[in-house]
């Protein structure tokens, strides 16, 4: 499945924000300030929420007053609503729905109001369903839960949970235990973002054995480590590699050495007219390269994660290799659904206008929107590029006037 729509209703800049996914790579366009980091955080959210808990994901972004900084007045709520398809590559027919809605209780308290969840499977891809799953709570922490199969009996539990606590993810007991809303909580936890910076790659890392790629790029060298033990990580290290020629074609490899309890990385070049190689710590390669080279390893990382979300690839690396990344997107895009922020024209111009959402900041208020049909129209008549309107006008959002930002 990939995930097909977000809303998001007063979460930071978001009052009310629905966003439509492209299956492959969605681009969100807009300059500083207009809220591109909320949308992403907003999905971090959910996904902390999910693998850690609603708790732990309020708390981290300092509570619920925080989230709702822009609300003076009421309503003190949150609202996140999420749809999923089934991607064309795939047999069956799927889909499903998630929604949360949060309230703030005091200055710092929170309760969840209502939660549903709607999972729908079509094994044969023939319209008839064959698995339903169903989860509606209230505010009160009352659930119900059901399922229906063709090949298993229906089953309905109803059970109270805490008003802090999420009823997606959790186990239920009745004969075999089943986990509610199992397939979006997996999409959830799959969900990975990418904000790696050439200071963290910089210092000496410690062995991790966690093998997905963290946020931060902390792990790094373990996860190199990781790749080069199997077939298929090896095999994604050979299409990083490929793509660092592209942008530095005296590149060869990259090995990790063990220095005390700490891991480097050692970055492995050709000497040009001599039959010899040398190696560069880290700290004495440029920022340029070590973000390349940190993105590219999130884009390919094992276990593959069902989202990959990363922000302003364009910091620091050098703009014509921007093209190199947005192929490797496009490639990864076939198998895992990527989600970009920027406000690079040079990027932008790698992508289809279909893939395109603006991003503007209008009294206030977030909105991010297909861009404007007049806008696009000239760009399919070939009148003026992606990059020549952001260079020029900037982007402009369906349905919306020109604003001055």
């Amino acid at each position: 499945m990939y995930l097909k729509t977000l809303k998001v209703q007063h979460y930071k800049s978001l009052d009310d924000v629905s966003v439509d996914f492209s299956p492959d790579v969605t681009v969100v366009v807009g300059p500083n300030g207009v809220g591109k980091s909320n949308l992403v955080d907003a999905l971090r959210f959910l996904r902390d929420a999910v693998t850690d808990d609603l708790e732990h994901a309020i708390t981290k972004r300092e509570g619920m007053g925080r989230l709702l900084q822009s609300y003076k007045s009421k309503p003190f709520k949150i609202g996140v609503q999420l749809k999923w398809e089934a991607s064309r590559s795939e047999s069956s027919e799927e889909y499903a729905e998630y929604a949360l809605q949060l309230k703030s209780l005091g200055t710092s308290g929170f309760a969840i109001e209502s939660e549903k969840s709607n999972i729908n499977h079509d094994e044969l891809g023939i319209g008839h369903t064959t698995f339903q799953e169903q989860m509606a709570r209230d505010a009160k922490g009352v659930v119900t839960w059901c399922s229906t199969g063709v090949q298993s009996e229906s089953s309905e539990f109803v059970f109270s949970y805490a008003v802090d606590t999420l009823a997606l993810g959790s186990k239920i007991s009745g004969g075999e235990p089943q986990t509610i809303g199992k397939r979006i909580s997996d999409q959830l936890e799959q969900w990975s973002h990418c904000t790696i910076y050439p200071n963290t790659l910089k210092k000496p890392a410690l062995p991790d054995r966690n093998s997905a790629l963290l946020e931060s790029g902390d792990n790094w060298a373990s996860v190199i480590k990781a790749l080069k033990r199997s077939p298929k990580g090896r095999e994604a290290l050979a299409r990083i590699y490929e793509a660092m020629r592209v942008v530095l074609p005296t590149f060869e490899e990259v090995s990790v050495q063990t220095v005390g309890s700490y891991l480097v990385p050692l970055f492995k070049f050709r000497v040009e007219d001599e039959n010899t190689s040398t190696s560069f710590d880290p700290v004495q390669l440029s920022d340029g390269t070590l973000r390349l080279f940190g993105i590219l390893l999130a884009a390919y990382q094992l276990p593959h994660p069902t989202l990959l979300v990363i922000e302003e690839p364009e910091q620091t690396v050098y703009p014509g290799a921007l093209a190199v990344l947005a192929d490797v997107f496009k490639e990864v895009g076939r198998r895992t659904q990527v989600l970009i922020t920027t406000h690079s024209p040079h990027l932008v111009q790698c992508f289809e206008p279909s893939q395109i959402r603006v991003a503007v900041m209008h009294k206030g208020m977030t909105q991010i929107r297909p861009i404007h049909p007049h806008q696009l129209q000239a760009v399919n008549e070939g009148l003026l590029s992606l990059e020549e309107f952001m260079m020029a006008e900037g982007l402009r959002p369906d349905d919306t006037e020109c604003m001055s930002l």
